[in-house]
């Protein structure tokens, strides 16, 4: 429907709850059955979403006949009720910020010595390497040229200016390096560079940040297999910097 219901949704609102209130802005004298005929509606939507408009200040109603009439609001009432929002969502930060450290203490306590994850997906993936933003040094071992592949070209050029912005340094040891660089041509700031030999060639690559190691698996079907434990990552750490020292030094690509 018209432009009310666009501009309902980029206020937050449903699509069924712009589509009622255009219904009813429309009409002299809406009814459940009138709303339900222009919308297209389930009646037993109709009647909750007009409901929740209610609720919210912005519909409503008179008893005609034994019929509810409905009317909406003066238009001035969505700038009160989205001012109300904005003041209850307001309230609700100051209250988790008092609460947050009690609730981070209590996480930390109940985590398992051995915290194991999946991330499935195209975007299950994403989500790590947006996490692993919090830690300022990050290390990967094996086959990282699947990152532009597999995570996009884009996201991963707009992934590498966050971290460059947040001066996180890029441990990099890779298995086929050229490849990397043809893909990924964005600016290496923060960033060194280290390669296999070519027998030890990987369709994955070990990513260390924090107290976690991810095994990521490069492929149409993305998964990466998350271990988070202190020790375990310190370990792994400690293997890089090993392999580090045991290669030679960098050519430029």
């Amino acid at each position: 429907m018209g432009k009310e219901t666009g501009i309902w949704q980029r206020l937050g609102f449903s699509d069924g709850e712009g589509r009622v209130y255009e219904s009813i802005l429309n009409s002299e004298a809406a009814t459940l059955q009138s709303v339900h005929e222009h919308t297209g509606i389930e009646r037993r939507n109709v009647y909750d979403i007009i409901n929740k408009l209610i609720s919210k200040g912005l519909v409503a109603y008179y008893t005609e006949n034994r019929h509810k009439i409905y009317r909406v609001t003066h238009p001035n009432k969505i700038l009160t009720y989205l001012e109300d929002e904005e003041k209850a969502v307001s309230e609700k930060k100051a209250l988790l910020a008092r609460e947050l450290p009690s609730l981070i203490k209590k996480h930390e306590a109940a985590k398992p010595a051995f915290d194991v994850r999946i991330y499935r997906g195209k975007e299950g993936v994403r989500s790590l390497f947006t996490e692993s933003l919090g830690v300022s040094d990050h290390y990967y071992i094996g086959g990282n040229w699947g990152s532009v592949k597999y995570l996009g070209e884009e996201w991963w050029g707009m992934f590498m200016k966050k971290r460059i912005v947040r001066r996180i340094w890029m441990h990099d040891i890779v298995t086929a390096r050229a490849k990397f660089f043809e893909d990924y041509k964005t600016d290496r700031e923060y960033y060194e560079v280290k390669t296999l030999p070519p027998e030890f060639g990987s369709p994955n690559v070990i990513f260390i940040f924090g107290n976690r190691v991810a095994n990521i698996f490069w492929g149409e079907n993305l998964f990466a297999f998350v271990l988070e434990n202190e020790e375990v990552a310190k370990n792994y750490v400690s293997y890089f910097n090993y392999l580090w020292k045991t290669l030679p030094p960098a050519k430029k690509p």
